[in-house]
Protein backbone atom coordinates (compact mmCIF):
# COMPACT_ATOMS: atom_id res chain seq x y z
CA UNK A 1 0.00 0.00 0.00
CA UNK A 2 2.61 2.57 1.21
CA UNK A 3 4.41 1.67 -2.50
CA UNK A 4 1.60 2.89 -4.34
CA UNK A 5 1.34 5.73 -2.58
CA UNK A 6 4.87 6.75 -2.89
CA UNK A 7 4.46 6.09 -6.39
CA UNK A 8 1.15 8.34 -6.95
CA UNK A 9 3.30 11.11 -4.95
CA UNK A 10 6.34 10.59 -7.95
CA UNK A 11 3.82 10.86 -11.28
CA UNK A 12 2.58 13.77 -9.71
CA UNK A 13 5.76 15.47 -9.18
CA UNK A 14 6.79 14.41 -12.73
CA UNK A 15 3.68 15.78 -14.32
CA UNK A 16 4.70 19.05 -12.75
CA UNK A 17 7.82 19.35 -14.97
CA UNK A 18 6.38 18.03 -18.03
CA UNK A 19 4.71 18.79 -20.62
CA UNK A 20 1.36 21.21 -20.93
CA UNK A 21 -0.19 21.71 -17.01
CA UNK A 22 -3.67 20.32 -18.64
CA UNK A 23 -2.20 17.33 -20.30
CA UNK A 24 -2.75 15.53 -17.03
CA UNK A 25 -2.41 11.59 -17.58
CA UNK A 26 -5.38 9.25 -17.00
CA UNK A 27 -5.99 8.84 -13.31
CA UNK A 28 -4.45 4.71 -13.48
CA UNK A 29 -1.37 6.72 -14.08
CA UNK A 30 -1.66 8.86 -11.34
CA UNK A 31 -2.17 5.75 -8.73
CA UNK A 32 -3.64 2.36 -8.59
CA UNK A 33 -7.01 1.65 -8.32
CA UNK A 34 -6.81 0.18 -5.24
CA UNK A 35 -4.30 2.58 -3.20
CA UNK A 36 -6.83 4.90 -1.99
CA UNK A 37 -9.48 2.65 -0.43
CA UNK A 38 -9.16 3.70 3.07
CA UNK A 39 -9.25 6.39 5.47
CA UNK A 40 -5.70 6.68 6.12
CA UNK A 41 -4.31 6.39 2.19
CA UNK A 42 -6.90 9.38 1.61
CA UNK A 43 -5.50 11.69 4.31
CA UNK A 44 -2.14 10.84 2.80
CA UNK A 45 -2.73 11.60 -0.90
CA UNK A 46 -5.01 15.09 0.23
CA UNK A 47 -1.62 15.50 2.60
CA UNK A 48 0.50 15.50 -0.91
CA UNK A 49 -1.94 18.06 -2.84
CA UNK A 50 -1.53 20.30 0.48
CA UNK A 51 2.74 20.35 0.24
CA UNK A 52 1.99 20.47 -4.11
CA UNK A 53 0.02 23.82 -3.50
CA UNK A 54 2.29 26.56 -4.88
CA UNK A 55 3.49 30.19 -2.94
CA UNK A 56 4.02 33.28 -5.12
CA UNK A 57 3.48 35.22 -2.37
CA UNK A 58 6.94 37.09 -2.59
CA UNK A 59 6.26 37.55 -6.39
CA UNK A 60 3.15 39.06 -6.26
CA UNK A 61 4.45 41.34 -3.71
CA UNK A 62 7.34 42.44 -5.92
CA UNK A 63 4.22 43.42 -8.46
CA UNK A 64 2.08 45.02 -5.89
CA UNK A 65 2.95 48.69 -3.99
CA UNK A 66 4.64 46.45 -1.14
CA UNK A 67 8.06 46.90 -1.91
CA UNK A 68 10.23 49.41 -3.45
CA UNK A 69 13.97 48.51 -4.59
CA UNK A 70 17.20 48.99 -2.33
CA UNK A 71 20.67 49.83 -3.82
CA UNK A 72 21.38 45.76 -3.91
CA UNK A 73 17.65 44.98 -6.01
CA UNK A 74 20.57 45.74 -9.74
CA UNK A 75 22.16 42.77 -8.29
CA UNK A 76 19.28 40.33 -9.13
CA UNK A 77 18.01 41.28 -12.98
CA UNK A 78 15.25 38.90 -12.46
CA UNK A 79 13.12 40.19 -9.47
CA UNK A 80 14.46 43.32 -10.84
CA UNK A 81 12.88 42.86 -14.04
CA UNK A 82 10.02 41.46 -12.56
CA UNK A 83 9.27 44.36 -10.53
CA UNK A 84 9.63 46.83 -13.48
CA UNK A 85 7.32 44.39 -15.12
CA UNK A 86 8.85 43.25 -17.93
CA UNK A 87 7.25 40.90 -20.62
CA UNK A 88 9.30 38.28 -20.54
CA UNK A 89 9.82 38.52 -16.61
CA UNK A 90 6.10 38.34 -16.18
CA UNK A 91 4.85 35.19 -18.79
CA UNK A 92 8.13 33.02 -16.89
CA UNK A 93 6.20 34.04 -13.91
CA UNK A 94 2.97 33.08 -15.24
CA UNK A 95 3.76 29.96 -17.14
CA UNK A 96 4.61 28.57 -13.56
CA UNK A 97 1.77 29.46 -11.52
CA UNK A 98 -0.55 28.09 -14.45
CA UNK A 99 1.53 24.87 -14.16
CA UNK A 100 1.78 24.29 -10.32
CA UNK A 101 -1.77 25.24 -9.33
CA UNK A 102 -4.02 22.83 -12.13
CA UNK A 103 -1.31 20.26 -10.69
CA UNK A 104 -2.47 20.40 -7.43
CA UNK A 105 -5.96 20.45 -8.87
CA UNK A 106 -4.92 17.40 -9.92
CA UNK A 107 -4.13 16.15 -7.11
CA UNK A 108 -7.89 17.03 -5.83
CA UNK A 109 -9.76 15.69 -8.45
CA UNK A 110 -7.47 12.32 -8.31
CA UNK A 111 -8.54 12.07 -4.83
CA UNK A 112 -12.33 13.12 -5.52
CA UNK A 113 -12.44 10.17 -7.79
CA UNK A 114 -10.86 7.55 -5.70
CA UNK A 115 -13.15 8.88 -2.28
CA UNK A 116 -16.15 7.16 -3.38
CA UNK A 117 -14.12 3.75 -3.25
CA UNK A 118 -12.75 4.34 0.42
CA UNK A 119 -14.53 2.17 3.31
CA UNK A 120 -15.47 2.92 6.58
CA UNK A 121 -15.27 1.20 9.59
CA UNK A 122 -17.24 3.32 11.82
CA UNK A 123 -18.67 6.75 12.42
CA UNK A 124 -16.21 8.28 13.60
CA UNK A 125 -14.08 7.00 9.95
CA UNK A 126 -17.13 8.68 8.19
CA UNK A 127 -16.92 11.99 9.16
CA UNK A 128 -13.39 11.78 8.45
CA UNK A 129 -14.45 10.76 4.97
CA UNK A 130 -16.87 13.87 4.61
CA UNK A 131 -13.85 15.94 6.27
CA UNK A 132 -11.78 15.03 3.61
CA UNK A 133 -13.65 15.55 0.98
CA UNK A 134 -14.77 19.07 1.94
CA UNK A 135 -10.90 19.77 2.62
CA UNK A 136 -10.49 18.43 -1.11
CA UNK A 137 -13.13 20.46 -2.37
CA UNK A 138 -11.76 23.43 -0.89
CA UNK A 139 -8.40 23.08 -1.82
CA UNK A 140 -9.64 22.96 -5.65
CA UNK A 141 -11.83 25.93 -5.14
CA UNK A 142 -8.74 27.47 -3.66
CA UNK A 143 -6.57 26.97 -6.59
CA UNK A 144 -9.28 27.88 -9.17
CA UNK A 145 -9.96 31.25 -7.62
CA UNK A 146 -6.27 32.45 -7.78
CA UNK A 147 -5.98 31.54 -11.19
CA UNK A 148 -8.78 33.54 -11.95
CA UNK A 149 -7.60 36.55 -10.33
CA UNK A 150 -4.53 36.20 -12.00
CA UNK A 151 -5.19 35.00 -15.45
CA UNK A 152 -8.75 37.06 -16.27
CA UNK A 153 -9.53 40.80 -16.13
CA UNK A 154 -11.05 42.18 -13.40
CA UNK A 155 -14.47 40.93 -12.68
CA UNK A 156 -16.70 44.01 -13.04
CA UNK A 157 -15.19 44.27 -16.79
CA UNK A 158 -17.82 42.03 -18.55
CA UNK A 159 -18.19 39.06 -16.33
CA UNK A 160 -18.77 37.27 -19.94
CA UNK A 161 -14.90 37.53 -20.65
CA UNK A 162 -12.96 34.77 -20.31
CA UNK A 163 -12.07 33.16 -16.92
CA UNK A 164 -10.20 30.24 -16.76
CA UNK A 165 -10.29 26.37 -17.92
CA UNK A 166 -12.41 24.49 -15.71
CA UNK A 167 -11.33 20.66 -15.89
CA UNK A 168 -14.51 18.36 -16.58
CA UNK A 169 -12.16 14.88 -16.15
CA UNK A 170 -8.60 13.32 -15.37
CA UNK A 171 -6.52 12.89 -18.31
CA UNK A 172 -6.12 15.06 -21.91
CA UNK A 173 -8.82 17.77 -22.59
CA UNK A 174 -9.31 20.30 -25.36
CA UNK A 175 -11.73 22.90 -23.75
CA UNK A 176 -12.12 26.51 -24.11
CA UNK A 177 -11.93 29.07 -21.29
CA UNK A 178 -14.97 29.55 -18.91
CA UNK A 179 -16.12 33.04 -18.39
CA UNK A 180 -15.58 34.94 -15.67
CA UNK A 181 -19.52 34.30 -14.80
CA UNK A 182 -19.58 30.51 -15.19
CA UNK A 183 -16.16 30.65 -13.35
CA UNK A 184 -17.45 32.29 -9.85
CA UNK A 185 -20.42 30.07 -9.73
CA UNK A 186 -18.28 26.55 -10.09
CA UNK A 187 -15.74 27.99 -7.53
CA UNK A 188 -18.71 29.04 -5.34
CA UNK A 189 -20.65 25.51 -5.87
CA UNK A 190 -17.38 24.05 -5.04
CA UNK A 191 -17.25 25.80 -1.79
CA UNK A 192 -20.97 25.47 -0.89
CA UNK A 193 -20.57 21.49 -1.18
CA UNK A 194 -17.38 21.60 1.02
CA UNK A 195 -19.09 23.45 3.77
CA UNK A 196 -22.11 21.17 3.51
CA UNK A 197 -19.65 18.35 4.19
CA UNK A 198 -17.15 20.13 6.97
CA UNK A 199 -16.95 18.38 10.23
CA UNK A 200 -14.74 21.84 10.91
CA UNK A 201 -11.38 21.21 12.58
CA UNK A 202 -9.05 23.59 14.65
CA UNK A 203 -5.44 22.08 12.82
CA UNK A 204 -4.28 25.41 11.64
CA UNK A 205 -2.58 22.99 8.24
CA UNK A 206 -6.54 21.93 7.21
CA UNK A 207 -9.03 23.86 5.76
CA UNK A 208 -11.40 24.46 8.06
CA UNK A 209 -15.48 25.98 7.98
CA UNK A 210 -13.91 29.41 9.24
CA UNK A 211 -11.93 28.83 5.81
CA UNK A 212 -14.49 28.39 3.47
CA UNK A 213 -16.36 31.21 4.74
CA UNK A 214 -13.36 33.01 4.29
CA UNK A 215 -12.94 32.32 0.72
CA UNK A 216 -16.63 32.86 -0.17
CA UNK A 217 -16.44 36.12 1.45
CA UNK A 218 -13.19 36.80 -0.84
CA UNK A 219 -15.18 35.63 -3.90
CA UNK A 220 -18.55 37.19 -3.18
CA UNK A 221 -16.39 40.66 -3.04
CA UNK A 222 -14.12 40.04 -5.71
CA UNK A 223 -17.97 39.20 -7.95
CA UNK A 224 -19.18 42.72 -6.17
CA UNK A 225 -22.07 40.79 -4.54
CA UNK A 226 -21.38 42.83 -1.41
CA UNK A 227 -24.04 41.80 1.41
CA UNK A 228 -23.20 38.23 0.71
CA UNK A 229 -19.16 39.28 1.13
CA UNK A 230 -20.52 41.22 4.28
CA UNK A 231 -22.12 38.00 5.36
CA UNK A 232 -19.42 35.50 5.26
CA UNK A 233 -17.14 37.74 6.53
CA UNK A 234 -19.21 38.24 9.80
CA UNK A 235 -19.24 34.36 9.68
CA UNK A 236 -15.51 33.96 9.99
CA UNK A 237 -14.95 37.11 12.72
CA UNK A 238 -17.90 35.55 14.88
CA UNK A 239 -15.34 32.89 15.62
CA UNK A 240 -12.76 35.35 16.47
CA UNK A 241 -11.04 37.10 19.57
CA UNK A 242 -10.17 40.71 20.14
CA UNK A 243 -7.39 38.69 22.37
CA UNK A 244 -5.30 37.53 19.24
CA UNK A 245 -5.13 41.22 17.44
CA UNK A 246 -3.57 42.99 20.44
CA UNK A 247 0.37 43.19 22.16
CA UNK A 248 1.91 40.47 21.84
CA UNK A 249 -0.38 38.19 20.45
CA UNK A 250 0.48 39.27 16.75
CA UNK A 251 3.45 37.90 17.38
CA UNK A 252 2.32 34.28 17.04
CA UNK A 253 1.16 35.08 13.21
CA UNK A 254 4.78 34.54 12.56
CA UNK A 255 5.73 31.79 15.25
CA UNK A 256 7.36 28.24 14.42
CA UNK A 257 4.04 27.27 16.71
CA UNK A 258 0.17 26.61 15.76
CA UNK A 259 -2.07 29.05 16.88
CA UNK A 260 -5.55 29.58 17.07
CA UNK A 261 -5.76 33.02 15.68
CA UNK A 262 -5.06 32.18 11.86
CA UNK A 263 -7.92 31.02 9.76
CA UNK A 264 -5.42 28.83 7.50
CA UNK A 265 -1.87 28.02 6.93
CA UNK A 266 -0.22 25.78 5.44
CA UNK A 267 2.54 23.74 7.01
CA UNK A 268 5.87 24.09 5.06
CA UNK A 269 9.30 22.02 5.51
CA UNK A 270 11.17 23.91 2.97
CA UNK A 271 12.80 27.54 3.19
CA UNK A 272 10.45 30.35 2.98
CA UNK A 273 10.53 34.04 1.46
CA UNK A 274 14.65 33.32 1.51
CA UNK A 275 14.50 35.33 -2.02
CA UNK A 276 14.60 38.53 -0.90
CA UNK A 277 17.88 38.54 0.87
CA UNK A 278 20.62 39.15 -0.86
CA UNK A 279 23.21 38.20 2.10
CA UNK A 280 23.09 38.13 6.18
CA UNK A 281 25.61 41.67 6.26
CA UNK A 282 24.74 43.70 3.51
CA UNK A 283 20.63 43.38 3.07
CA UNK A 284 17.76 42.51 1.13
CA UNK A 285 17.19 43.23 -2.87
CA UNK A 286 13.80 45.60 -1.97
CA UNK A 287 12.42 47.54 1.60
CA UNK A 288 9.34 47.91 2.38
CA UNK A 289 7.68 51.04 0.43
CA UNK A 290 7.65 54.34 2.08
CA UNK A 291 3.89 54.44 1.80
CA UNK A 292 3.76 51.44 4.67
CA UNK A 293 3.53 53.30 7.56
CA UNK A 294 2.15 52.96 10.66
CA UNK A 295 1.91 54.55 14.60
CA UNK A 296 4.24 54.24 16.99
CA UNK A 297 1.26 52.64 18.90
CA UNK A 298 0.92 49.95 16.33
CA UNK A 299 1.91 46.26 17.01
CA UNK A 300 2.45 45.25 13.72
CA UNK A 301 5.21 47.79 13.61
CA UNK A 302 7.24 45.80 15.41
CA UNK A 303 6.88 42.64 13.33
CA UNK A 304 5.56 43.95 9.97
CA UNK A 305 9.46 46.02 9.53
CA UNK A 306 12.64 44.69 10.33
CA UNK A 307 15.36 48.15 11.08
CA UNK A 308 18.39 47.32 9.15
CA UNK A 309 21.47 49.59 7.88
CA UNK A 310 21.93 49.36 4.21
CA UNK A 311 23.49 52.15 2.14
CA UNK A 312 24.87 54.01 5.25
CA UNK A 313 21.02 54.58 6.43
CA UNK A 314 18.74 52.81 8.69
CA UNK A 315 16.08 51.00 6.46
CA UNK A 316 12.43 49.24 6.72
CA UNK A 317 13.20 45.70 5.36
CA UNK A 318 10.26 43.25 5.80
CA UNK A 319 10.17 41.61 8.81
CA UNK A 320 7.34 38.64 8.97
CA UNK A 321 9.36 35.04 7.58
CA UNK A 322 11.98 37.43 6.32
CA UNK A 323 12.88 38.82 10.22
CA UNK A 324 12.27 34.92 11.16
CA UNK A 325 15.41 34.04 8.72
CA UNK A 326 17.56 36.77 9.34
CA UNK A 327 17.31 35.84 13.22
CA UNK A 328 17.91 32.34 12.56
CA UNK A 329 13.71 31.47 13.67
CA UNK A 330 11.73 28.61 11.77
CA UNK A 331 8.61 29.50 9.43
CA UNK A 332 6.48 26.41 9.53
CA UNK A 333 3.83 28.01 8.64
CA UNK A 334 2.73 30.34 5.77
CA UNK A 335 -0.06 32.24 6.86
CA UNK A 336 -2.59 32.11 3.64
CA UNK A 337 -5.89 33.07 5.55
CA UNK A 338 -5.92 35.48 8.40
CA UNK A 339 -9.40 36.90 10.49
CA UNK A 340 -7.49 40.14 10.22
CA UNK A 341 -8.84 40.14 6.59
CA UNK A 342 -12.18 39.40 7.93
CA UNK A 343 -12.43 43.21 9.09
CA UNK A 344 -11.60 44.40 5.72
CA UNK A 345 -13.49 42.67 3.41
CA UNK A 346 -16.75 42.87 5.61
CA UNK A 347 -15.36 47.12 5.92
CA UNK A 348 -15.00 47.28 2.05
CA UNK A 349 -18.50 45.09 1.68
CA UNK A 350 -20.45 47.44 3.77
CA UNK A 351 -19.62 50.42 2.38
CA UNK A 352 -19.96 49.57 -1.11
CA UNK A 353 -23.46 48.39 0.13
CA UNK A 354 -24.40 52.06 1.68
CA UNK A 355 -23.66 51.23 4.95
CA UNK A 356 -20.44 53.17 5.24
CA UNK A 357 -21.07 53.96 8.72
CA UNK A 358 -20.75 50.52 9.67
CA UNK A 359 -18.15 49.79 7.41
CA UNK A 360 -15.62 52.29 9.33
CA UNK A 361 -17.08 50.89 12.76
CA UNK A 362 -15.52 47.32 11.53
CA UNK A 363 -12.37 48.54 10.62
CA UNK A 364 -12.03 51.17 13.45
CA UNK A 365 -12.61 48.35 16.15
CA UNK A 366 -9.56 46.51 14.23
CA UNK A 367 -7.38 49.36 13.99
CA UNK A 368 -8.48 50.23 17.48
CA UNK A 369 -7.37 46.34 18.76
CA UNK A 370 -3.92 46.94 16.73
CA UNK A 371 -2.92 50.48 18.63
CA UNK A 372 -3.04 51.99 15.00
CA UNK A 373 -4.58 55.13 13.62
CA UNK A 374 -8.07 55.40 12.76
CA UNK A 375 -10.32 55.91 10.19
CA UNK A 376 -12.05 59.36 10.21
CA UNK A 377 -15.25 58.85 10.10
CA UNK A 378 -16.06 61.78 8.07
CA UNK A 379 -14.78 60.09 4.81
CA UNK A 380 -16.85 58.91 2.43
CA UNK A 381 -17.51 57.24 -1.11
CA UNK A 382 -13.80 56.51 -2.96
CA UNK A 383 -12.00 58.16 -1.11
CA UNK A 384 -13.34 56.05 1.92
CA UNK A 385 -12.44 53.06 -0.08
CA UNK A 386 -9.08 54.40 -1.17
CA UNK A 387 -7.90 54.47 2.60
CA UNK A 388 -9.57 51.01 3.32
CA UNK A 389 -6.94 49.53 0.98
CA UNK A 390 -4.06 51.53 1.94
CA UNK A 391 -4.75 50.51 5.52
CA UNK A 392 -4.85 46.79 4.19
CA UNK A 393 -1.64 47.29 2.69
CA UNK A 394 -0.13 48.45 5.96
CA UNK A 395 -1.55 44.68 7.52
CA UNK A 396 -1.04 42.41 4.55
CA UNK A 397 2.28 44.06 3.30
CA UNK A 398 4.34 41.39 1.69
CA UNK A 399 1.62 38.60 1.62
CA UNK A 400 1.08 39.04 -1.73
CA UNK A 401 -2.78 40.68 -1.34
CA UNK A 402 -1.94 44.31 -2.34
CA UNK A 403 -1.72 43.37 -5.82
CA UNK A 404 -5.35 41.40 -6.45
CA UNK A 405 -6.81 44.30 -5.10
CA UNK A 406 -5.29 46.82 -6.87
CA UNK A 407 -6.12 44.47 -9.91
CA UNK A 408 -9.43 43.88 -9.13
CA UNK A 409 -10.28 47.86 -8.23
CA UNK A 410 -8.72 49.09 -11.56
CA UNK A 411 -9.03 52.21 -10.26
CA UNK A 412 -5.07 53.42 -10.03
CA UNK A 413 -2.02 53.39 -11.86
CA UNK A 414 0.41 51.57 -10.32
CA UNK A 415 4.07 53.42 -9.60
CA UNK A 416 7.27 51.75 -9.92
CA UNK A 417 10.07 53.51 -8.20
CA UNK A 418 13.87 53.90 -8.07
CA UNK A 419 16.25 52.93 -4.94
CA UNK A 420 14.45 53.38 -1.37
CA UNK A 421 11.49 55.02 -3.26
CA UNK A 422 12.80 58.45 -3.79
CA UNK A 423 11.27 59.10 -6.67
CA UNK A 424 9.19 57.23 -9.84
CA UNK A 425 11.29 55.05 -11.83
CA UNK A 426 8.13 54.24 -14.40
CA UNK A 427 4.28 54.28 -14.27
CA UNK A 428 2.37 50.99 -14.98
CA UNK A 429 -1.39 52.43 -15.99
CA UNK A 430 -4.51 50.95 -15.03
CA UNK A 431 -5.24 49.92 -18.21
CA UNK A 432 -2.41 48.18 -19.05
CA UNK A 433 -2.52 44.68 -20.39
CA UNK A 434 0.10 43.16 -18.45
CA UNK A 435 -2.49 43.48 -15.32
CA UNK A 436 -3.76 40.07 -16.73
CA UNK A 437 -1.35 37.47 -16.64
CA UNK A 438 -0.74 35.19 -20.42
CA UNK A 439 -1.86 32.14 -20.80
CA UNK A 440 1.07 30.25 -21.26
CA UNK A 441 2.10 28.75 -24.19
CA UNK A 442 2.50 25.23 -22.61
CA UNK A 443 -0.95 25.71 -22.64
CA UNK A 444 -2.48 26.94 -25.89
CA UNK A 445 0.04 25.02 -28.18
CA UNK A 446 -1.72 21.52 -26.98
CA UNK A 447 -5.46 22.80 -26.45
CA UNK A 448 -6.48 24.45 -29.56
CA UNK A 449 -9.65 25.63 -27.71
CA UNK A 450 -7.90 28.13 -25.35
CA UNK A 451 -7.91 31.58 -26.01
CA UNK A 452 -5.16 34.17 -25.46
CA UNK A 453 -5.63 37.02 -23.20
CA UNK A 454 -5.52 40.42 -24.97
CA UNK A 455 -1.73 41.99 -25.37
CA UNK A 456 0.12 39.30 -25.36
CA UNK A 457 1.38 37.21 -28.20
CA UNK A 458 0.55 33.44 -28.91
CA UNK A 459 3.73 31.43 -29.66
CA UNK A 460 2.62 28.02 -31.23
Amino acid sequence: MKRYIKQTICILLVAIFCGCSLNIPPPDQFSDPDAITTVSTARSLLTSAYISYPHYEYQLSILGEDFCPTNLSGKDVSQQNLYRWQDNSINELAGEIWSTYYTTIAYCDVLLERLPNVATANASEESEKKQIASETKTLKALCYFKLLQLFATPYHKNINADGVVIKKRIGVEVVARSSKSDCVTYIRTLLLDALAQSADTDKNGWLSKTAIYHILSQLELYAGNYTKAAQYAEDVLSRAEDAWFTGANYRYLWSANSYEGRIFAFNITNPYYTSIQYDEPNGDYFAVNPKVEYAMSDVRREYNLYPFTMAGESRNLFGKYNMNNRKGEANNYVDMMRYAEAYFIAAEAYCRSGEESTGISKINHYLSLCGANTIPVTLTGEELIERIISEKLNEFVGEGINYLDIKRLANNDLKRYTAWGKSTYTTIRKESYKWTFPIPASEYRYNQAVSQNDGWPINR
